[in-house]
């Protein structure tokens, strides 16, 4: 074969009526080039899969990547087992086969749950996760809480609960973010994952997204007194130690102090957007050198994401030295965000929306 195809090796958990990406690789072997016409076989996927632009040029030596896009109807039925199918790549001119690959899938039944997640008035950092099973069967599900960005301690009770049908149960998340020592009020974000317990790598089910903001441990008013209190006793150290300070331009030759540097403009990040990963500031590099390693394998598997410093943007927490951010933004609405992530959640699991 001329072509090698490559499929994740994971199998792919589909959700009735959600359309799923899944990218392959075409990788030709040979120097000259190839152009191909990309599909899925016949088989119990095949009525409802299909590559999206199937023509394409693969140059001699180098790899490309198309999507797969495998969407089950609404009323399909779950699979009991795996299901494989295969994707094939036939010449352009002769329709010779030039290469194929199969992988697995799996539909999951539906489990209709609902929720929404509201924080307490009377005690702040705790949230009251309401879900409801609209279904007609039993839906044993586990939620997953998490800090963003994740400094602090989270919890979630009861983190895993079975919902009979039309059953409804609170769960209670507390959560501790860590105080800034020192400046502003910081936001931080909880968010919140129900996820089939039955199924955990499938996407999951709702995700619900709170903002709160944690107040520093010294306060701007007291940060400025402490300062000019040690101003002034500079000052008068100065002034009775008989010291002189030259002043600039005291004496010919002086050069005139360095033009301050002009400071980054801030970065506006659109909500909602999703939240696809977070490396802190440390290393010899700050981080950067992971975070860019990130952002190029997502975006050579084909998913769009920006890599924000978080000191240079109003709209990200910057707590302690400060976070390097891989979100994508600029989504309608946080549905359109939430199909984002499922549909990228396959490369980027921690993918979360936040509103």
């Amino acid at each position: 074969m001329t072509l090698e195809l490559t499929l994740q090796p994971t199998p792919v958990a589909l959700a009735p009526g959600v359309a799923t990406r899944v990218p392959v690789e075409l990788h030709n072997r040979n120097a000259a080039p190839i152009a191909v016409r990309v599909g899925v076989a016949r088989g119990r996927a095949s009525g409802w899969a299909y590559v999206e632009q199937p023509d394409i040029v693969v140059a001699g030596g180098r790899t490309e990547t198309v999507e797969v896009i495998l969407a089950p109807p609404a009323d399909q039925p779950p699979s009991t087992s795996m299901v494989p199918f295969t994707v094939q790549a036939t010449e352009s001119g002769t329709g010779e086969p030039a290469g194929f690959a199969t992988g697995l899938l799996t539909v999951a039944i539906p489990i209709p749950v609902v929720g929404t997640m509201t924080e307490r008035p009377k005690a702040r950092t705790t949230y009251d996760l309401t879900l409801v099973n609209e279904g007609a069967v039993a839906a044993p599900v586990r939620v997953n809480a998490e800090l963003d960005p994740p400094a602090g301690h989270i919890s979630a009770t009861p983190a895993a609960v079975r919902l009979e049908p039309g059953q409804s149960v609170t769960v209670t998340i507390t959560a501790k973010p860590a105080r800034p020592f020192m400046g502003t009020p910081r936001p931080y974000f909880v968010v919140a994952e129900v996820l089939d317990a039955d199924d955990p790598d499938r996407p999951p089910l709702l995700t619900a997204t709170s903002k709160g903001t944690r107040k520093p441990r010294v306060a701007t008013w007291a940060a400025a007194t402490v300062a000019i209190v040690l101003a002034l006793g500079a000052t008068a150290a100065v002034a009775f130690s008989g010291i002189r300070i030259p002043l600039p331009g005291s004496r010919r030759g002086d050069s005139p102090p360095p033009a301050a540097a002009t400071p980054p403009a801030a970065v506006t990040i659109a909500r909602p957007y999703a939240l696809v990963d977070v490396f802190p500031h440390k290393g010899d590099d700050g981080g950067k050198g992971a975070a860019e390693a990130a952002r190029q394998r997502l975006a050579t598997a084909g998913m769009p994401v920006k890599l924000v410093d978080s000191l240079q943007s109003n709209d990200l927490a910057d707590q302690g030295t400060g976070f390097w951010v891989l979100l994508q933004d600029g989504f309608p609405s946080p549905e359109a965000a939430q199909q984002f992530c499922a549909q990228w959640k396959p490369i980027a699991p921690k993918c979360a929306v936040t509103t």
